[in-house]
């Protein structure tokens, strides 16, 4: 199986919303392992032009992260949670040989969770790294005391059958 690396919305707005560091470390872990292994890291960018938004576009909260745009083969942007609609992402998936799909980013409950089902309808294997994902909601956003919307992701992935969960230091042992 030829992996690639899949960074969701890793944007300026995202980060700097909550306290990621230890996300974007593990990102930045994956993205050499892959690129070490000459495999494709594809980055994300929602453009959302809404003045409300976390990540409005053409301003800097709207741009990828600095310390994780170096490793990119491809920047793919996107309107909306898929990263497959109306954009080339599958047919470049495709012309790189690429059967496996390595997911992180931002965020889990939306462009985590849809991708790694999408990518799974269109036939990749998949795999979802937990630690290397995050989100800026939380159990308040959704009127759910305690919950845990990383776990639960994770939890609702890894129970389906479709998508195998690991944290980033089993991925790269």
């Amino acid at each position: 199986m030829k992996p690639a690396l899949l960074i969701l919305d890793a944007q300026n707005g995202f980060i700097q919303a909550g306290s990621f560091q230890k996300e974007v470390d593990n990102i930045q872990k994956l993205a050499t392992h892959f690129k070490d292994r000459s495999s494709p890291v594809i980055l994300t960018r929602h453009i959302d032009s809404l003045s409300t938004s976390l990540i409005q576009d053409q301003t800097d909260e709207g741009e990828l992260d600095p310390r994780l745009t170096p490793f990119a083969t491809k920047i793919v942007k996107k309107g909306q949670p898929s990263a497959f609609l109306d954009t080339d992402l599958n047919s470049f998936l495709q012309s790189e040989g690429v059967t496996h799909l390595v997911i992180t980013g931002f965020n889990v409950e939306y462009c985590c969770l849809f991708n790694s089902v999408i990518a799974h309808e269109k036939g990749y294997s998949v795999t979802y790294v937990e630690d290397a994902s995050g989100t800026v909601n939380t159990h308040e956003t959704y009127e759910m005391p305690g919950l845990d919307i990383r776990d639960f992701v994770a939890t609702v992935l890894h129970w389906s059958g479709t998508t195998h969960v690991v944290d980033t230091e089993e991925y790269i042992s």
